[in-house]
């Protein structure tokens, strides 16, 4: 391995190394300040609510990225992180046992350290508890966007997506056209996506274009969660590229919300009667499959989260997750079933009405979760990687 990639490699695994969940985010926190403060000097540094807002050089158009700084995962007093072959995962010294190395969101955070080193004029955000629904970017300093051209997170799994919608268009054609040479070198494809930051800030009024991606993190929110540095260097290089090339200039685009009404309708996560409910859901043109199969429950469970509690939507060819709060692709071409008392339908749509709103009798509207039963390997640990082969073996299906 090249000087280069050997300093992100063990930049990668520092950062990956700061534990931090949700509403105990304080060591991640000072560890971003602290590396600021040290190899970004010139940079100005604004901590706020939690946040963090780090701005280097001066531009009228700044290009901005952003990560968030809480996880999922329990806080452990003998963690360490290990390598294998350019395989990162995490051990609990103490049990023996493997726990979540946290690349949701800890590769966003290295990709942004590693941008404010590169670029003279850069912004970047830090956000708190986005895993808890996006806290901290709901509360953002918009004042500090102002002058944001443009804003990237990389806060997906996988090595091949680049999300363009969350609950609408996130950017321009223009944005699109600029980007899709870059996209097709690096081997991204566009696609729908779930609730994150840059979303979040979208509906905040941003006024720009914004865009999350795959950044080399696997089986997110559980303990068999691994990091494959080559991915997470590719998703890197390529939010290099998109930046020289792009440069310091605004890509201005207005965000438009889709909004659903419920109506009379109620369920384990609240009673909705006479409301109406906002909820994320992916551009139905683009989506690709996101209902995926537990190899060993067969069960459909949510690509994003993993969610098994999937309910019936009012879309053809989709699952509502309640978790995600998405109407998420089967992968089939997308219909969507109109309001049946302003739309005349057919037999078979006023069926799939009726189902995905409880009417009949026999709609199942909530299924029984049953967790996914991973094979625990970490008490026989050795060179084959067996936590890898089932992770590929559970993308092979995606």
């Amino acid at each position: 391995m090249n000087e280069k990639l050997n300093r992100r490699r063990n930049l990668l695994i520092d950062t990956l190394s700061i534990q931090t969940s949700s509403g105990k985010e304080q060591d991640m926190i000072a560890y971003i300040t602290d590396f600021c403060k040290t190899n970004v000097p010139h940079a100005t540094i604004k901590v706020h609510n939690n946040n963090i807002y780090v701005t280097k050089g001066k531009s009228k158009a700044y290009p901005c990225i952003v990560a968030h700084t809480d996880t999922v995962h329990d806080i452990h007093k003998y963690y360490k992180v290990f390598e294998d072959d350019g395989c990162l995962f995490a051990f609990n010294a103490e049990t023996g046992k493997q726990v979540g190395v946290g690349g949701d969101d800890k590769v966003g955070i290295w990709i942004a350290l590693e941008m404010l080193m590169s670029f003279d004029k850069i912004k970047c955000a830090f956000f708190h508890s986005e895993e808890m629904g996006c806290i901290g970017s709901s509360q953002a300093d918009m004042k500090w966007f102002k002058d944001v051209g443009y804003c990237l997170q990389a806060d997906r799994r996988g090595n091949a997506d680049f999300v363009n919608s969350i609950s609408g268009k996130l950017y321009s054609k223009a944005f699109k056209k600029a980007i899709k040479p870059i996209l097709k070198e690096y081997g991204y494809k566009e696609t729908s996506g779930a609730i994150t930051d840059v979303g979040q800030l979208a509906t905040n009024g941003i006024g720009v274009c914004v865009a999350n991606m795959s950044c080399g993190y696997y089986e997110p929110h559980s303990d068999e969660e691994i990091v494959e540095f080559d991915d997470s260097n590719k998703c890197l290089d390529m939010v290099e590229m998109i930046v020289s090339e792009l440069g310091c200039e605004r890509y201005e685009f207005t965000f438009a919300k889709r909004v659903h009404s419920w109506g009379n309708y109620g369920s384990k996560w609240g009673d909705f009667k006479g409301a109406s409910r906002d909820y994320w859901y992916g551009d139905y043109g683009t989506a690709t499959k996101e209902v995926v199969y537990d190899e060993k429950t067969g069960e459909e469970c949510c690509y994003y989260c993993g969610c098994a509690d999937l309910m019936e939507s009012q879309f053809v060819h989709h699952r509502f997750c309640p978790d995600c709060c998405s109407d998420i692709s089967l992968g089939e071409d997308d219909k969507e079933i109109k309001d049946p008392s302003q739309t005349e339908m057919d037999f078979y749509d006023e069926q799939s009405w009726n189902k995905s709103f409880g009417i009949t009798k026999d709609s199942v509207v909530y299924k029984e979760r049953k967790l996914v039963d991973y094979k625990d390997i970490s008490d026989n640990y050795d060179d084959s990687l067996e936590h890898r082969t089932i992770v590929n073996e559970y993308l092979k299906n995606k």
